[in-house]
């Protein structure tokens, strides 16, 4: 540094010919080193702080951009890569069980249906063997039986009419009872009705309810001694009401005949 101020006074002593300033410049030469050294070392510190400080304001931008690419990667794993894996994972867990359990629902199933038709079944039996005992709805049902028959009305001992009574226990037995064939789908919901429906017969009319699921979801077999009727759900009970309504109606009129 000192050779080159020195350098720098020399050309101007040469070019103005004075050689006092010479000499005044050696006389003043270590004070005006030590401040040129002195300036020029504030310059290099100043340079380093900012070069520091570049250095470090790259670095929190660096962190702060590193740090927003991790946040986007956990949001993104959290909304679209975790949830297809879980997905994947489900997936294959269904289709390795999927086999197993339809063949299961599927069994549960039959045998539900099977259970139900057997109460139905042993309802009707327990109803028929309290027909055959009960004495006095025989007779009725005998002289109802006998009136159509013969026109009359008898008013003879049980012994004149057994023949007619034994008819009357046929009769009961394909006529006062209807039935209806419901998919197993709409089972449960015809069944909670069947107070109400039975209320729409003659106390010696008995409905019947079974399950079927040879027939279609929406579809409503209403069978009995007058016939079959092929009624539809779609109109839920109103429908169903008025398909055995006009099936009494249909009865009274052949008895009447």
């Amino acid at each position: 540094m000192s050779r080159i101020i020195k350098s720098h006074f020399t050309k101007t002593e040469e070019n103005s010919g004075k050689t006092i300033e010479i000499r005044n410049y050696h006389y003043q030469s270590p004070g005006t080193e030590e401040q040129a050294e002195t300036q020029v070392t504030r310059e290099l510190v100043e340079d380093a702080r900012r070069e520091a400080h570049k250095i470090e304001e790259e670095a929190k931008q660096r962190a702060q951009k590193i740090y927003q690419d991790i946040e986007q990667a956990k949001i993104y794993w959290e909304q679209t890569e975790k949830q297809q894996y879980i997905q994947a994972g489900y997936d294959a867990g269904f289709l390795e069980g999927s086999e197993t359990g339809r063949s299961q629902g599927l069994a549960e199933y039959t045998h539900s249906i099977e259970m139900a038709k057997g109460i139905v079944e042993t309802s009707k039996m327990d109803y028929l063997d309290k027909l055959a005992k009960a004495e006095q709805t025989i007779l009725d049902l005998g002289i109802k039986v006998a009136g159509k028959i013969i026109g009359t009305q008898l008013d003879q001992s049980e012994e004149a009419f057994v023949s007619i009574v034994k008819r009357a226990i046929k009769e009961a037995r394909d006529y006062s009872e209807v039935e209806l064939h419901i998919h197993p789908e709409h089972y449960q919901s015809i069944l909670s009705q069947k107070e109400e429906l039975q209320a729409i017969f003659p106390k010696e009319i008995n409905v019947y309810i079974y399950p079927d699921s040879d027939l279609e979801v929406n579809s409503c077999i209403i069978e009995s001694g007058n016939g079959r009727i092929d009624a539809s759900v779609d109109s839920q009970l109103a429908e169903i009401k008025r398909k055995l309504a006009d099936l009494l109606d249909r009865g009274v009129t052949d008895e009447s005949e």
